[in-house]
């Protein structure tokens, strides 16, 4: 929230004085008190969208789809091949419930430097190994 003052004048906010000078922009927890009790001597600024007051943050738009050249977006692993550097949750996808991937996933991470533990758990169980 953000109010600008209309005229100056002195008040106490967690025990301190403040001086508050004409067209001074407040903003945080201050504002909302001032919108409250100090309504006659600030504007409250509507740059804010409905339902995002105080205490209510817009949620971060959604990071766009693989593939769409985004350079903070990695491109989607190419269908039918395991990415083993993949997170946990993308390599079990690629291998569901196949015990023949399953294997291969799980021969891969072995060949790398530090294998992740859990996800070999997962890959044997899934394997029959």
């Amino acid at each position: 929230m953000r109010v600008v003052v209309n005229e100056t004048f002195k008040m106490f906010y967690g025990h301190t004085p403040l001086k508050l000078e004409a067209g001074q922009v407040v903003t945080g927890s201050l504002a909302e008190v001032l919108a409250r009790g100090a309504r006659k001597r600030v504007t409250v600024l509507e740059d804010e969208q409905p339902g995002t007051g105080a205490g209510q943050q817009e949620p971060p738009p959604p990071p766009p789809p693989p593939g769409t050249g985004d350079p903070s977006v990695p491109p989607p692993a190419p269908v039918g091949e395991l990415d083993i550097d993949a997170p946990v949750a993308d390599v079990l996808a690629w291998v569901g419930d196949d015990s023949e991937r399953a294997a291969e996933a799980l021969r891969q991470e072995l060949e790398v430097e530090k294998p992740r533990s859990t996800l070999v758990k997962q890959l044997t169980k899934i394997a029959g190994e």
